[in-house]
């Protein structure tokens, strides 16, 4: 292969600029500092244009992981392959790589629309005319056009990220690389660009890798989610999959906000058991998982309290604090088993058992409660953190 300049690529991928991205693949990937294990066998395939977000508490090893993808750090193990080709000693600037930094990396002497003809010029080998009509067009995309002639110091934080993310995808690379791009920006501005970003990432069609700790960050960029947990990946999935379907104890107690209550068990005679509550199970289960959402909420009666026999998995206990949050609530209780958290719709804060008529809202705090979840709802893990198949 041939890059624009006629020098032979090492790295075998198609001549640079285009938008088709190559399929990532990691095999056993490792990385040791010393004697801290900052990766341990990370084994993961990306497809083709795939958008996978990195997603973890910090130290969990995802910026280390995509600095093996750039070029910046070698693996102590294990095999990264872009198209096929093997990037063991491939230089960075020879991956057809762009990388968008944390911290914008933009040079301060040089325009919005230098520093994007810049990387282009350099990093592309285009001409100048080129180079520049394809700044100005991707400044136009992000929604900056007006600002090509400011340099840094005359930007907002969010106008600087634009453009640093614009730099990156000017240059078309089948790789991009996103190292928590947005984490110093507010929140309404982190949902404009994470759109902006998707959207322009599909339209360029590039493979790429999101760093984030922010989940709600990571379940609406990525096609695909790969939760990391010290070094290594606990889970790979669809967002719909690491929420409805955590892998691992971990995951369901990361994902999600509130995230999934597990509460600890004994198995005795297929029915685990724990303070206030006893709920049939599969072989090997140490404890029980339902999403807030997974709860019904109703005030405390006799009936209530009554050993259920529809396989429901049922608490008692007192609502100490109900926060609105919209058209939701999330309520936490206390129960014997120890705080759970459960989201119920605001405008019917009474699911299941009703109140007598004029009876405050079970939502209320102060209220003594039973909160009851479907057979379905439950989620089970061993000892050993791993999600077991549900009891028949």
């Amino acid at each position: 292969m041939t890059g624009t300049d006629g020098a032979a690529r090492p790295d075998g991928l198609a001549t640079p600029g285009g938008t088709a991205g190559v399929p990532i693949e990691m095999v056993g990937l490792g990385r040791d500092f010393g004697s801290v294990q900052a990766l341990a066998d990370v084994s993961m395939s990306v497809r083709p244009g795939e958008i996978v977000a990195l997603l973890g508490p910090s130290g969990s090893g995802k910026s280390t992981l995509l600095r093996i993808c750039a070029g910046l750090e070698s693996a102590s193990s294990g095999r990264l392959l872009f198209g096929g080709v093997d990037q063991a000693g491939i230089a960075p600037h020879q991956r057809d790589v762009s990388l968008v930094f944390q911290h914008y990396a933009l040079y301060p002497h040089l325009s919005a629309l230098d520093n994007l003809t810049l990387a282009l010029r350099y990093g592309r080998r285009q001409p100048k005319k080129a180079a520049v009509a394809r700044a100005r067009e991707t400044l136009d995309m992000l929604g900056i056009g007006a600002l090509a002639d400011r340099r840094p110091a005359q930007m907002s934080g969010g106008q600087r990220q634009r453009v640093a993310i614009g730099r990156a995808l000017a240059r078309q690379s089948r790789v991009v690389l996103l190292d928590e791009p947005m984490s110093g920006l507010d929140a309404k501005l982190r949902v404009e660009l994470r759109v902006e970003i998707v959207g322009l990432l599909r339209r360029l069609g590039s493979t790429a890798l999101f760093v984030t700790h922010d989940q709600a960050e990571a379940m609406a960029v990525g096609d695909r989610v790969a939760v990391l947990n010290a070094g290594r990946l606990e889970q790979l999935g669809t967002p719909d999959e690491v929420y409805d379907r955590p892998a691992t104890r971990f995951v369901a107690t990361f994902v999600g906000s509130p995230p999934m209550n597990v509460l600890d068990g004994t198995l005795t005679g297929g029915v685990l058991s724990g303070p206030g509550f006893a709920v049939a199970a599969p072989p090997g289960a140490a404890a029980v998982g339902v999403r807030p959402e997974g709860f019904a909420v109703a005030a405390t009666t006799p009936a209530s309290a009554a050993a259920p026999a529809d396989g429901a998995f049922r608490l008692d206990g007192t609502v100490v604090v109900s926060e609105r949050l919209g058209a939701e609530r999330v309520i936490y209780v206390q129960t014997a088993a120890g705080t759970v958290a459960v989201r119920v719709p605001t405008a019917t804060p009474q699911i299941g058992v009703a109140d007598p008529a004029g009876a405050p809202s079970p939502a209320q705090p102060g209220r003594s409660v039973t909160l009851a979840a479907p057979a379905a709802a439950c989620a089970f893990f061993g000892s050993d953190g791993a999600l077991l198949p549900a009891p028949r």
